[in-house]
């Protein structure tokens, strides 16, 4: 039986279907230590199936059809396909997947369609015209600038008040995480926060939060949507870990303090070590 069959046979459909799903290696190799290739791959083939078919049928009889390794490692699967509301079984990490995927497909079209208006809502003539305005304006600035350098420093006046011209020249660019819009969500920053061990200036934590985030992604080489969840993953690392638990709540830092140090880098390179070692 195919994959396609032993999923969608409920509605004959494949909601949510997109040729490639999202995986994250590191993430899947953390998850399953000391699982054997045979239940790795049973897994996988489940990921796949459920991702193809928007689930998976919640009778694990149909399951095992699809390979026989399934059946041996069902004792270490079935939790991580439970079964929904609508009575099929999901992987919920997945789930949250595809719907960040979802959102992420309608702020790209809108932007597209956005940006595409503007285009095309621009007036005509201001296209046609386009050379010649540009000739007109090379004439004047160079004739600008030819005064200025003859001249003393020019002053603009606001109700009566000599202001200097701003100059951009050499005004500092922002950095490209400073420049981007906000990743990350309010939920993502709560989970975060109820991880924890010590909890204190929250206002300041949860500013430092969201600038840590551009910054992960770039020294990870993370696409950003994976930020908050490689964020999530290393606070996890940090609170479990025995020397964090046997610290008194004054010895562990505030949470700004191991944002801004960075010390979430710590924990996710400790992570791949422990994987690849």
């Amino acid at each position: 039986m195919s994959v396609a069959n032993a999923t969608n046979e409920t509605d004959g459909t494949a909601k949510g279907r997109a040729p490639w799903m999202p995986f994250w290696g590191t993430d899947f190799m953390a998850a399953t230590l000391g699982w054997s290739a045979s239940e790795r791959g049973a897994y996988m083939i489940l990921l796949w199936a459920a991702w193809e078919g928007d689930g998976l049928p919640s009778d694990p009889e149909r399951l095992f059809r699809l390979d026989p390794d399934i059946r041996s490692a069902w004792h270490l699967l079935e939790d991580k396909f439970p079964v929904y509301g609508d009575g099929k079984r999901r992987n919920p990490r997945q789930e949250r997947e595809r719907g960040e995927m979802r959102e992420s497909g309608k702020r790209n079209a809108d932007r597209a369609r956005k940006a595409a208006a503007a285009r095309w809502d621009a007036p005509s003539n201001a296209r046609s015209n386009a050379p010649a305005m540009l000739g007109s304006c090379q004439t004047q600035t160079q004739t600008h600038t030819q005064s200025l350098s003859e001249t003393e420093p020019i002053r603009d006046t606001l109700n009566g008040v000599a202001v200097e011209p701003v100059s951009s020249v050499n005004d500092p660019k922002p950095s490209r995480a400073e420049a981007r819009p906000r990743i990350g969500t309010d939920a993502d920053f709560k989970a975060f926060w109820d991880i924890y061990p010590r909890r204190v200036g929250k206002g300041a934590a949860r500013a430092a939060f969201f600038k840590a985030l551009p910054l992960l992604a770039d020294e990870m080489e993370l696409i950003e949507e994976a930020a908050a969840r490689h964020m999530i993953q290393a606070v996890e690392a940090y609170a479990s870990k025995p020397e964090t638990r046997a610290l008194e709540q004054k010895f562990i830092p505030h949470p700004v303090t191991w944002l801004n140090q960075r010390r979430y880098i710590d924990e996710l390179e400790a992570i791949r070590k422990a994987i690849f070692r």
